[in-house]
């Protein structure tokens, strides 16, 4: 008979590690909460002028958010070079002056270097939205959707290299502990963003009625507030200065390869997935527009689900970061665990909030009957499937926050590939089954990428990932200097 020791499987853990994934994630919960929130009041206010403009949302930010990964990403890539060398700060704490300045000045080092690639990458996300309307026109059949798509994305394509230097800020601010900043910084910028929204819209307080193009404008105003509150804080702020941020004295090549390392398989994995998705939306939007707007409400959802777990899933990252730059693996995987303890019972609560007011959710967005019915019997059938990738999402933070976004990306690409696009097209244009074949392809992509993410939590591989050159480089060097 094959025994098993419970701890090989579960670790002890105690309430030491449940609280500091709380103190460190409830403030990145509270302000991914208000970017949904965000995103709904978007939503919500576009959805008003027509289910037309609500589907036409539903595209735009779709491949906003394609624009987006390829600056967001600057926030795990930061923290999980940042969050090592803030782990071996915090265990050398009593060394000397010169060591602690030393390492602080290190650590300093990666937000000069993540800056200047965050421009890059910010510049990039502005060249690809120029092909924008091009592969709108390529992938939508409706004529009514593309002008109203487009003039969205063109509006939100400026802020892009802004967007990207506030999540290396942000990135860094994590991996060093100041997550209270985080929260303030972007519950502000949300709140502006739906005030802005509401004013550019309908065209408030004398202001002219832009529409769909108004919602854009309003985040461009709010992200570039958002930006220069980060700056003027790392500039400022006494607990900050001591890492001597953004004099950029220190740029390393090896640097910016690193964070091309850690960023570059989240943006390949996240575009390729939104690049999917939006294929997906425009094989739905053909079935009809009505089921368009019903699907759009399903990902607003998940969104919502990603957004609670998120802050957990981030601060429980940081912590393992920490402890592998501090050397201590054991802790590394308490922490890992003890946020997935949490992620079960949040998406099992989020599972029965769905079953019981699936009506009065769609109604958020849209009270015409019609989509009330059709957007209910949606989040009914996805509301098994949500539960089921929630508990596989904190081991995807924990990998693309740690510097494992590789196994990812590959996990991305097959399940895609092959159920999002694969299985969608056999079993709507193949055989017929509309728009549950549709909804039953997605549903079987959540199963199996979370079932990845499971694999790749248990092989433990991701406690070998080395992300930093500099510190490899000393540690090799090491034995030969001592003799």
């Amino acid at each position: 008979m094959l025994h098993i020791k419970t701890s090989s499987i579960m670790p002890k853990l105690g309430k030491f590690h449940f609280t500091q994934v709380i103190l460190l994630g409830t403030p990145l919960l509270a302000g991914l909460i208000s970017e949904f929130l965000m995103i709904l009041a978007d939503s919500a206010m576009v959805g008003r002028l027509g289910t037309e403009y609500l589907a036409a949302i539903g595209i735009a930010s779709m491949f906003g958010e394609l624009l987006w990964v390829i600056v967001w990403p600057m926030a795990p890539g930061t923290q999980t070079i940042a969050a090592r060398r803030f782990g071996r700060l915090k265990k050398n704490h009593g060394h000397d002056d010169d060591v602690l300045k030393d390492l602080s000045q290190k650590t300093g080092d990666v937000l000069d270097n993540a800056i200047v690639v965050a421009v890059a990458v910010g510049l990039a996300a502005i060249i690809i939205a120029f092909f924008s309307k091009g592969i709108l026109t390529l992938l939508l059949d409706s004529d009514a959707l593309i002008p109203l798509a487009h003039g969205y994305i063109a509006t939100l394509k400026w802020l892009m290299p802004l967007a990207g230097i506030f999540y290396a800020i942000y990135g860094f601010l994590a991996a060093i502990n100041q997550t209270k900043v985080i929260m303030v910084a972007t519950i502000g910028l949300n709140v502006l963003n739906i005030l802005f929204n509401y004013i550019l819209i309908f065209g408030k307080f004398g202001f002219p009625a832009l529409g769909i193009v108004g919602a854009a404008l309003g985040t461009v105003l709010a992200q570039g507030l958002g930006t220069v509150f980060l700056v003027l804080y790392i500039l400022l702020a006494p607990s900050v200065k001591i890492y001597g941020c953004l004099q950029f004295r220190n740029l390393r090549g090896d640097i910016f390869l690193d964070l091309f390392r850690s960023t570059g398989p989240i943006i390949f994995q996240l575009s390729i997935a939104l690049l999917l998705f939006l294929y997906y939306e425009t094989i739905v939007a053909n079935i009809g527009t009505l089921y368009l707007a019903a699907t759009h409400i399903v990902f607003t959802v998940f969104v919502l689900k990603r957004a609670i777990l998120g802050g957990f899933a981030e601060g429980g990252s940081i912590l393992v970061g920490n402890s592998l730059g501090a050397g201590q693996e054991k802790e590394a995987v308490r922490f890992a665990y003890a946020t997935e303890l949490m992620a079960i019972m949040i998406g099992a609560a989020l599972f029965l909030f769905i079953l019981i007011f699936p009506e009065q959710i769609v109604r958020v967005f849209n009270p015409e009957i019609e989509l009330v019915e059709v957007g209910a019997e949606a989040l009914r059938f996805f509301a098994v499937f949500i539960f089921i990738e929630a508990i596989g999402f904190p081991f995807e933070v924990l990998f693309t926050h740690n510097g494992w976004g590789r196994f990812v990306l590959v996990s991305e690409i097959i399940t895609n590939l092959t159920f999002v696009v694969g299985l969608t097209l056999i079993l709507t244009r193949g055989f017929g089954f509309g728009i549950y074949g549709a909804w039953s392809a997605f549903a079987v992509y959540l199963v199996f990428h979370s079932l990845f993410m499971f694999a790749g939590f248990f092989s433990r591989r991701w406690l070998k990932t080395e992300v930093d050159s500099e510190y490899m480089e000393m540690e090799t060097l090491r034995p030969a200097l001592s003799r």
